[in-house]
């Protein structure tokens, strides 16, 4: 079996992609994995090892200057593409999975002749694979401004049925060699050279054995000769840098590249989230990262005048001495207590949503709720169960005030427009649900969605609408369900947890029927 892998994006992003190979090579071992990338990311190759069989190149740079420079002719960049198409054609492709999910790669896909494709693809006039529930969320809330509460790799994991894993922390060597990483591509983003220069002079005057060293590209030297000695730089390229990582104990960064590199090699990272940074979609995808971020963000920034920042992360939320205990701790191996939160317990009621488990039996879900109890303690599991549990009861009030307020399909059939008036008790309440800002989970994003959108006629309005209110319903049973079976775990203990606790407690013999058990065991 041959399958192609498109993955038109960038450098950090098709290294983060690593899990997803690996488990594509897993559920598939004896298939032959061709990847699709970039051109100018070339240098993956010596990264991805025996993951991928064969590469092929997307020319971006040149198709585009042979759309806008007068000095190629206009067909150039079609003949480029046809023949690109006719080389992957050739080689008899059994599945394509498209890792790109935007209209670039989705219009390629469409023009392959694969019998199976994965990911959203073009065919008959129209985007196909939405109707993947993964997908979905994944194109609703990963590309906007929307929160999301997975990560890109959990996502297309999920889409794709792939079991992607965190990298575990590589086994520690002797090394006293701390790497900072301090440039991104986007300045907004970066924590700013002079507290890189001030943290080095932290770590190397406090922790006398340690040596920090400046990782960069050769275009970055300029501005970094500007704060750090010559001696203190290590100018190389990507292969460069994943040798030294390798001698490494600790890497400091922002979000590049690198983090995502040192991430898949199990190296301990420290991971600055500055400006436009997204850790929960792109973060390192490693149990080795720790995540430093600022509690709020400068809206409106509250520093000095020349911010730009706005309703971002400044660099001036993070300070030195935040990163150094970081460090210290990474360096210390001091073990991070596992903290949970509402969001955890969100996240895990809409994977379930997202996995097609809400009509699965009350076994499944004591299953995940056990599971998910053994990673935290029992103690701060009680008291975010409360939270989580008033928070439910709000979220199902406001799903049957939307109900009640929602006009009858026969109250609209003959409404040849929509006005505001004719759904301002609904719209009202889609506000009050707004202003509050308790449903940082999204669970009412579909009915808000669904009102700012244009419709063609009232009915297609109200038949969306439905489906919005649909889904907030079947949301919130998945998320009340699992709360539920969580406060059985901890009641109870494991054997709830394996299904007992589910049982009829009005008559065994019942109980004994419904689970097909001897009765023997009903008596036990």
């Amino acid at each position: 079996m041959k399958i192609l892998v498109v993955s038109l994006l960038r450098l950090g992003d098709i290294i983060q992609q690593q899990p997803l190979l690996k488990a594509l090579r897993e559920k598939h071992p004896h298939a032959q994995i061709h990847l699709l990338i970039n051109s100018q990311f070339a240098q993956v190759e010596g990264l991805l090892g025996a993951l991928v069989d064969k590469y092929f190149y997307f020319d971006r740079e040149s198709l585009q200057k042979g759309l806008g420079e007068a000095n190629y002719n206009m067909l150039w960049s079609h003949q480029q593409l046809s023949d690109l198409v006719a080389d992957l054609n050739s080689e008899g492709y059994q599945q394509v999975y498209n890792f790109t999910h935007n209209k670039l790669s989705a219009y390629l896909l469409g023009s392959l002749q694969i019998p199976q494709k994965h990911g959203l693809h073009h065919a008959e006039t129209k985007f196909q694979g939405l109707e993947n529930p993964w997908l979905r969320y994944f194109n609703d809330r990963f590309s906007g401004s929307q929160p999301s509460l997975f990560h890109y790799v959990e996502l297309l994991g999920g889409a794709f049925g792939l079991a992607a894993n965190k990298s575990a922390a590589a086994i520690p060597e002797k090394s006293k060699l701390v790497l900072f990483q301090c440039l991104t591509s986007d300045a907004k983003k970066n924590w700013g050279l002079p507290a890189f220069k001030k943290l080095k002079e932290t770590i190397e005057s406090s922790l006398v054995d340690y040596k920090v060293k400046i990782l960069g590209a050769p275009f970055e030297r300029e501005a970094l000769a500007q704060h750090f000695a010559d001696s203190d730089l290590i100018i190389c390229d990507l292969a460069g840098a994943k040798l030294k990582l390798q001698e490494a104990c600790l890497l400091v960064t922002g979000d590049t590249s690198i983090k995502h590199l040192a991430g898949q090699m199990g190296i301990p990272t420290v991971e600055l989230v500055l400006g436009s940074s997204d850790w929960t979609k792109t973060a390192a995808f490693s149990e080795a990262t720790q995540i430093l971020r600022a509690n709020t963000a400068c809206a409106p920034c509250t520093h000095s005048s020349s911010c730009t920042q706005k309703s971002q992360i400044c660099a001036e939320s993070i300070t030195v001495d935040q990163v150094f205990t970081a460090v210290w701790d990474k360096l210390s191996k001091k073990t991070e207590t596992a903290s949970v939160s509402v969001r955890d317990i969100d996240g895990t009621a809409w994977g379930l949503y997202l996995d097609g488990q809400t009509n699965h039996s009350a076994m499944g879900y004591a299953s995940t709720a056990l599971k998910f109890a053994e990673t935290y303690s029992r103690e701060s599991l009680r008291q975010i169960l409360q939270m989580a549990r008033d928070e439910q009861t709000q979220f199902e009030s406001w799903s049957k005030a939307l109900q009640a307020s929602f006009p009858r399909r026969e109250e609209l059939v003959n409404k040849a427009q929509l006005k505001s008036q004719d759904i301002g008790d609904f719209i009202l309440m889609t506000q009050e649900i707004i202003k509050t800002k308790k449903d940082t989970a999204g669970f009412f994003q579909a009915v808000v969605d669904t009102l700012m959108t244009r419709f063609s006629s009232t009915l297609q309005f109200h038949e969306k609408m439905q489906g919005a209110l649909a889904e907030v319903q079947q949301l919130l049973q998945s998320r009340g369900q699992f709360i539920h079976s969580l406060e059985i775990v901890l009641k109870e203990g494991a054997y709830y947890a394996a299904g007992i606790g589910q049982l009829s407690i009005d008559g065994f013999e019942e109980a004994r029927a419904s689970v097909s058990r001897d009765r023997e065991d009903a008596a036990l």
